[in-house]
């Protein structure tokens, strides 16, 4: 009977032991997570901000589109008429 409660209190002290340990690696896991839950938020912040700026250098290289064009025509008026200007003298 003796060996039995040996048995008994050496499994029990084995139990508390792994209780205490998992305690332990939870809480190390909870700060892990933690950890990484605000990494996270700080590169979903980082990435809206790369789109914004994404989305402004596009709409930037649609207005540089629409000044070469303007620039074009303008560059063929001119050009135009500097050899109406020099077709006449």
């Amino acid at each position: 009977m003796d060996s039995n409660l040996h048995v008994l209190e050496a499994k029990v002290l084995e139990a508390i032991g792994l209780i205490k340990d998992l305690r332990q690696e939870n809480g190390s896991l909870k700060a892990r997570c933690d950890e990484l839950e605000s990494r996270a938020a700080e590169l979903e912040q980082a990435n809206r901000k790369l789109e914004q700026e994404l989305e402004s250098a596009r709409q930037e290289a649609v207005d540089l589109e629409a000044y070469e064009v303007k620039r074009k025509e303008i560059e063929d008026k001119v050009g135009g008429l500097l050899d109406q200007l020099e077709a006449l003298g």
